[in-house]
């Protein structure tokens, strides 16, 4: 049985242009001076992983960055401080409300049953008579 690795989240579609000035103003002003900057980028760069479909919670999000950390560090990258928890969740909690939004529900749409029998039909080589 294939185990779900919960802390390797996958983003899938590229952030709409619509937001990137305001995700770069947001990236500026949030930063607490107490990190050394590549830090502060790497964590709004898992923060910003939090506005996904799949709706990732901010412990899976947590867990990313903290795998992503000990990976580097195992490969002898330059050290990395973890955050605390509470520490990305308010970097999460400052990202602007309307992209996270948009993000997470915006790309949810009714499904046809059509949709669902074609789309299951064909991982299962199920073919028409």
């Amino acid at each position: 049985m294939v185990q779900y690795d919960e802390s390797r989240l996958l983003v899938g579609d590229d952030i709409p242009a619509l937001f990137h000035p305001e995700l770069r103003l947001w990236s500026r002003i949030h930063r607490s001076g107490y990190f050394r900057r590549d830090e502060e980028d790497l964590y709004s760069i898992a923060a910003l992983s939090y506005a996904d479909a799949a709706r990732p919670t901010m412990t899976q999000v947590y867990r990313l960055l903290c795998s992503l950390i000990d990976e580097d560090a195992s490969r002898g990258g330059a050290r990395v401080r973890k955050p605390s928890f509470s520490t990305l969740r308010k970097i999460i909690r400052s990202l602007p409300a309307e992209f996270v939004h948009r993000r997470r529900h915006g790309h949810l749409r009714a499904a046809s049953t059509f949709d669902l029998v074609s789309a299951a039909s064909g991982v299962l080589g199920i073919t028409a008579n």
